[in-house]
């Protein structure tokens, strides 16, 4: 299956249930995609979280036991 014209014509073929299912299965695809990449929610979370005067050598220097 390759094009649209040859998903829908197997589509047409399927059982009542699965086609419930398939639309159940498609919702969650379309909202899925519709939210942002987990990176980017989490980015936009802890974007001006930092501590003031925070750099990035002196948080890398704490993750590595470096105090």
């Amino acid at each position: 299956m390759g094009t649209i014209a040859e998903i829908e014509a197997a589509i047409e073929t399927l059982p009542r249930p699965q086609v419930d299912e398939l639309a159940a299965w498609l919702e969650k695809l379309r909202v899925w995609r519709s939210t942002s990449p987990p990176v980017e929610s989490w980015l936009a979370r802890a974007r001006g979280t930092a501590r003031p005067g925070t750099t990035t050598a002196g948080v890398t220097s704490l993750t590595r036991g470096e105090e």
